[in-house]
């Protein structure tokens, strides 16, 4: 799922697009949280997170326009935030994934529906640090999980 996104940052910046990888991420993560939900004996908030997760990523694919940039701005920090509550020690990855989502998504829509058009490479360069930002967070997770 994460080298996914920085394989298709950085083929953005290149002017391409590998938009079959990018929905085929966006499946796995979506399948990723729906077995997360299903976990037996987690708690309801976390199944209920999860399924955010999950239904947060699916409208963020089906619907065009600002809409859908917000839905998936909001995705992977509903991710890392109900991680975080579960216990995981992710709190710099939880902030760095927040901080590049609103940043990327504020230079996206300006960009895009602001009259800045301009800000296109600017919006580029923020969509690699949020696939390397969102790839630090899934190999953290990814260890954490290992490691217990």
């Amino acid at each position: 799922m994460c080298s996914s996104d920085l394989l298709n940052g950085f083929a953005v910046l290149s002017g391409t697009s590998f938009g079959l990888i990018e929905q085929i991420a966006f499946a796995a993560a979506g399948i990723a949280a729906l077995f997360l939900a299903a976990e037996k004996g987690s708690a309801s908030w976390e199944k209920r997170n999860f399924t955010g997760v999950f239904v947060l990523l699916m409208v963020s694919y089906m619907v065009n326009g600002w809409a859908g940039y917000l839905c998936s701005a909001l995705a992977w920090p509903l991710l890392l935030s109900t991680e975080y509550k579960r216990g995981m020690a992710i709190q710099r990855q939880l902030q760095l994934v927040g901080a590049a989502e609103a940043l990327h998504l504020f230079f996206l829509l300006m960009a895009k529906y602001g009259g800045m058009a301009a800000l296109g490479f600017w919006t580029n360069l923020l969509w690699v640090l949020l696939a390397c930002a969102r790839g630090w967070a899934a190999l953290s997770l990814y260890k954490m999980q290992e490691d217990a």
